[in-house]
């Protein structure tokens, strides 16, 4: 009967790797994406421009949007995720009307904490614009995301010969060189996310862009 199970349990969790596998590799050879058909669920697209500066290895956090009904004063969060590959984020969930987005705030992925205390920051930059059935309206406004320029790669040390007071005083160097690197970005003053003009150049790439998301077609695009 244990045997049986221990199988059952292998067959199980080596389908789901196969899965993730198969998900990954779909991720990986930028599998197109596709946009939902109209129906009363998803009646208006809205296309945030992105262009994300990535100059170190990864963004720790996204980009919390609030999104607020002119009329109603109801407020819808979207998340942005900081992505090289990708020139927009979009939401098919808001209904036709009239919309401003008032503030953004950045959250830490799981496994990771933020410098500082994070405060939400009010959005000014974008103006009133409006959402109709079964039309995509894309923004005037860009979000951009970028990180400081990388210091010199620090050179990691093979302790495993070291005695116990060495390997100590080779961390206090190695946590010091870290805070300098630090402090280093800190005095660069990038600011890892704001709300910058939309260049016509960087419209028409992404529109380039749209014409390959599937069902684009079943919407009006102007």
């Amino acid at each position: 009967m244990y045997a049986k199970l221990e199988l059952n349990t292998f067959r199980i969790i080596r389908n789901n790797f196969k899965n993730l596998i198969i998900v990954t590799a779909l991720f990986l050879t930028g599998c197109s994406l596709t946009f939902p058909e109209p129906d009363a669920s998803n009646q208006t697209i809205l296309i945030i421009p992105v262009e994300t500066r990535q100059t170190l290895d990864l963004f720790v956090f996204t980009l919390d949007v609030s999104i607020e009904d002119s009329k109603s004063k109801e407020v819808i969060h979207h998340t942005i995720e900081p992505n090289p590959k990708m020139l927009f984020s979009y939401n098919t969930q808001l209904k036709p009307g009239k919309y401003k987005i008032t503030e953004m705030n950045r959250k830490a992925k799981p496994g990771f904490k933020l410098g500082g205390k994070p405060r939400p920051e009010r959005i000014s930059e974008i103006g009133e614009f409006e959402l109709e059935k079964g039309k995509i309206t894309i923004i005037d406004k860009m979000f951009l995301f970028q990180q400081p320029k990388p210091g010199k790669k620090r050179e990691r040390k093979d302790m495993r010969n070291m005695t116990d007071a060495q390997r100590m005083q080779e961390r206090k160097k190695q946590k010091a060189e870290r805070k300098a690197e630090q402090k280093a970005m800190k005095k660069q003053r990038v600011r890892f996310a704001q709300v910058v003009d939309l260049e016509e150049s960087f419209k028409t790439k992404l529109l380039e862009e749209l014409k390959e998301v599937d069902n684009i077609d079943l919407w009006k695009l102007e």
